[in-house]
């Protein structure tokens, strides 16, 4: 081997260990520890879902913040050929780390995994994911400041 391979081999191990570091990091969850509400402000997210037996769910979630409240509002509509069915939900939110938690008012538990792009997973309890498909997600589309 000639000294400047053997020079190139030398700079390749001794990086080596900065580079795999750099690939251990967990996802980044900035963004979306960003895009939830600041004190006086809310922020919404939509997604539309397939379903077995409708035409599709759209989920709309509203999470506010002010005076100390955390309150939320999540609308389910089920596009039927019968019609239309929507249900709302109204009740309390806290997040832990990644997770977002909503209690609500009726005693209903969801959760979902915030992800770094901003975009909400169901998930349970616990983060994992309920469901992997892409339309599963939903996406923020409005916020406002206080």
């Amino acid at each position: 081997m000639s000294a400047p391979a053997r020079m190139r081999r030398r700079w390749v191990i001794a990086l080596l260990p900065v580079l795999l570091a750099g690939c251990q990091r967990g996802p980044s969850t900035g963004a979306a520890h960003a895009s939830l509400p600041v004190d006086g402000g809310s922020i919404e997210w939509q997604g539309r879902r397939a379903c077995a037996d409708c035409r599709g769910i759209a989920t709309r979630l509203v999470l506010a913040q002010g005076d100390d409240r955390r309150e939320y509002e999540l609308t389910e509509t089920f596009f039927t050929d019968g019609g239309d069915t929507r249900f709302a939900e109204h009740g309390r939110w806290r997040r832990q780390a990644a997770l977002l938690q909503l209690q609500g008012d009726t005693g209903s538990r969801r959760a979902f995994a915030l992800l770094a792009d901003g975009r909400l997973q169901p998930s349970d309890g616990h983060g994992e994911p309920l469901s992997l498909d892409e339309d599963a997600l939903l996406v923020p589309v409005a916020g406002t400041g206080p």
